[in-house]
């Protein structure tokens, strides 16, 4: 079995896929983003794709949403929970939080710890990485300049890296739900608590649409 997740190792979309049965022992293959491991998907370069669909705090991952909607022939065949922690990781020269002008990290997880970042180093710009784990590799690359990463405890670990700070998370308990995609093919064995994903396009954007909708599924528990 080949899987791709957004890249590169060490990402909490690399841990989801961990806790699908044997993927520790398959190939795993890191995109860049969600819609180059869809594409993998597609295009039969691997069996499947594990993305991130929703955020406790943030809500649903939009990037994620959308390309799956835009894209024919997938299917949805397991949903996974994973924790949510991150740690403030340095270059090796940084000391203390009053050198660090530049972090780098995703957006999802700026947003859940952009209060700490303002809070303790309300100086410090954000550069937007393409991971959690590409934002923590950059520290070890001479050719960027960011000083600090958020990222997981997971990536610092095997990236070795310096962690200033633990827990810079704003809200303790948060969940990230990932998705994990394939082609069409068998549906895994009912469990009983089964879900099925719906995209509607609404015939006409007007007040009260959306309630609309839903009223037929609560008319109908």
């Amino acid at each position: 079995m080949r899987y791709a997740y957004l890249g590169p190792s060490g990402t909490f979309t690399e841990a989801a896929l961990l806790q699908v049965p044997g993927a520790d022992e398959a190939e795993r293959v890191p995109a860049a983003n969600v819609n180059e491991a869809l594409a993998l998907v597609l295009e039969g370069s691997v069996d499947g794709a594990m993305v991130p669909i929703e955020n406790s705090v943030e809500g649903g991952v939009s990037a994620t949403l959308d390309a799956i909607a835009r894209a024919d022939h997938l299917q949805i065949v397991r949903e996974v929970l994973v924790p949510i922690t991150f740690v403030l990781a340095v270059r090796e020269d940084i000391d203390a939080l009053e050198q660090i002008t530049q972090i780098s990290t995703h957006s999802v997880a700026w947003a859940q710890c952009r209060g700490w970042v303002q809070a303790n180093i309300p100086g410090a710009e954000f550069i937007q990485g393409s991971s959690t784990a590409a934002a923590a590799v950059g520290l070890q690359d001479p050719e960027q300049h960011h000083q600090a990463a958020i990222c997981s405890p997971l990536v610092a670990h095997d990236r070795n890296l310096k962690v200033l700070v633990e827990g810079v998370e704003d809200n303790l308990g948060a969940v990230t739900r990932f998705f994990l995609v394939t082609r069409p093919g068998p549906l895994p064995a009912p469990t009983g608590v089964d879900k099925t994903t719906l995209i509607v396009p609404l015939p006409e954007d007007k007040p009260g649409a959306l309630m609309a909708l839903l009223e037929q599924f609560a008319a109908r528990g």
